[in-house]
């Protein structure tokens, strides 16, 4: 998502949640999902074009993104690994 229509996105979702970015920073766009990242303490807000959003707290993304990597791909200590279950 580039250009144009990651701007519009990005204009969306701000109105929507000006309470939440005002207490974040810019961190990226990508397809669908704004990634934001609070000020006071480095939680992650996730919103997507629905307006639904996750916040993430900074100590378990890794757990969290682990977790999604694994049942996409299987697990690293798998002797053969599956691609996207």
């Amino acid at each position: 998502m580039f250009g144009e229509h990651k701007e519009k996105f990005v204009q969306m979702n701000i109105e929507n949640f000006q309470e939440l970015i005002d207490i974040s920073d810019y961190v990226d766009v990508v397809e669908e999902y704004l990634i934001r990242k609070f000020k006071d303490g480095g939680n992650y807000i996730i919103i997507d074009s629905y307006g639904d959003f996750l916040i993430l707290d900074r100590d378990n993304v890794d757990n969290v993104f682990s977790t999604i990597w694994n049942d996409l791909y299987g697990s690293i200590s798998e002797e053969i690994p599956y691609v996207l279950n």
